[in-house]
């Protein structure tokens, strides 16, 4: 063999190498890059968040028990005030009045009360004296009678005296009480939390339709409480004495610790727009944490751990997926290329092939990749946290399972080849 001819076999040789080596990267550089995460334990708890607002667990609103011109005021908004302290006064003139006019009442009612008491003595003497004198033979009957009628019409008099009397008492009791509430104390120890009246404008009584005027509220601020909305789909996780943390728009970087203390039974509806209408329960969580200069009606978000798992196996969040269990047979018997000939075909025969009646069943899991190759893996999950789903059965400690990137997840074919992305490469 000419030496030429053994340079020609061997370029050919060396070429034939370099297009095998090529075509091997080739295929390499196509497989699907991922994000692996090795199955391990967490610590995963299921959280609700809400928003709502801060206010005081015990408040009063002051209301005017009467009408009136408020003519002295003694407070001013965010003083603290101890229960019996003197708050404002309103005008009591006519109160005043009427007091002194029901005491006269009283007085004469009285009066009436010992005279008609004088005269019914009177006519039981005389009665008493008839009947003696009758059984003497010296009363005739009709003066006998005549008398038993005057002690009657004595002791009716004497009763309608006492019952007037009774009646102006207790006229005058509700004089002298609403006088009184002309005088406006705290019913408790607190801070004047609303101040809605000054001096010199008038305070309106309320009735069955109208509230009235509230003057003023007083709030004990030592004890704190987060009122928020849950919507319907998640309130009925939420129980008394879940754990909650509380969070402040006045206070952005600083989380406050709380308990659920109540749960409402009744909705409060609104409108969601577009004709729609949401449903939500409200929740109140009691502040454990003091917060330094709280104010009532401050904005707060509040997320409640409703359920919490700690030490068990966790795949994050992203990682769950869902497939068709027609799909991932057509993509366990064809491999990847032609599973992607099936699709096509059956994309356009399905309405021809299907039964009317039968829905597709849907399976929930994850890809598990070894040895370079990711494999579809049924899974039962429980609760989810903010990061992980926990996992009830279908995977081991240590397996390695895709946890990115999110689209490449959706489109995975069960049996691709891929390529797991480098620390270096998550970096870049």
């Amino acid at each position: 063999m000419s030496k030429r001819k053994v340079i020609l076999i061997g370029s050919g040789v060396v070429v034939l190498a370099a297009l095998a080596f090529a075509n091997i990267k080739s295929k390499q550089g196509h497989r699907t890059v991922v994000q692996v995460t090795a199955v391990a334990t967490h610590d995963v708890s299921k959280v609700i968040t809400a928003s709502g607002e801060i206010q005081p667990k015990k408040r009063v609103n002051v209301s005017a028990g009467a009408i009136g011109k408020v003519t002295r005021l003694a407070v001013k908004e965010g003083d603290h005030v101890n229960k019996g302290d003197f708050l404002l006064e309103i005008d009591a003139e006519n109160y005043l009045a009427s007091v002194s006019e029901l005491e006269a009442a009283v007085r004469g009612a009285e009066a009436s009360v010992d005279l008609e008491n004088a005269a019914l003595q009177k006519a039981q003497y005389d009665w008493d004296r008839a009947q003696q004198l009758a059984e003497k033979g010296f009363m005739s009957d009709t003066d006998l009678k005549s008398a038993k009628s005057s002690l009657d019409m004595a002791q009716a008099r004497a009763k309608n005296a006492d019952e007037t009397a009774v009646q102006m008492r207790a006229s005058l009791r509700k004089a002298q009480h609403e006088l009184r509430q002309m005088r406006i104390t705290a019913e408790m120890t607190g801070v004047i939390t609303g101040l809605n009246v000054e001096e010199g404008e008038s305070a309106i009584m309320g009735t069955l339709n109208n509230p009235g005027t509230v003057l003023l509220t007083i709030s004990d601020l030592s004890e704190i409480e987060a009122e928020v909305r849950v919507d319907e789909t998640e309130v009925v996780m939420v129980k008394p004495g879940q754990p909650a943390v509380v969070r402040l728009d006045a206070r952005p970087d600083t989380t406050f610790k709380g308990v659920v203390t109540e749960v409402g039974n009744s909705a409060i509806r609104s409108q969601a727009g577009l004709g729609q209408e949401s449903v939500d329960f409200k929740v109140k969580v009691a502040l454990v944490d003091e917060i330094p200069n709280v104010r009532p009606g401050l904005s707060a978000s509040v997320d409640i751990t409703v359920a919490e798992e700690k030490g068990v196996l966790a795949v994050p969040i992203q990682s769950l997926t869902v497939r068709d269990e027609a799909r991932l047979k057509r993509e366990r018997s064809h491999g990847k290329k032609a599973a992607k000939k099936i699709d096509a075909v059956a994309d356009t025969t399905a309405s021809e092939t299907a039964d009317a009646d039968a829905k597709p069943k849907d399976i929930e899991g994850v890809f598990v990749v070894e040895k370079e190759i990711a494999h579809f893996r049924p899974v039962r999950v429980g609760i989810a946290g903010q990061s992980y789903f926990v996992v009830k059965s279908g995977l081991a400690k240590g397996e390695q399972v895709v946890s990115g990137p999110f689209k490449v997840i959706g489109d995975l074919k069960d049996g691709e080849r891929v390529r797991i992305k480098q620390e270096k490469e998550k970096e870049k």
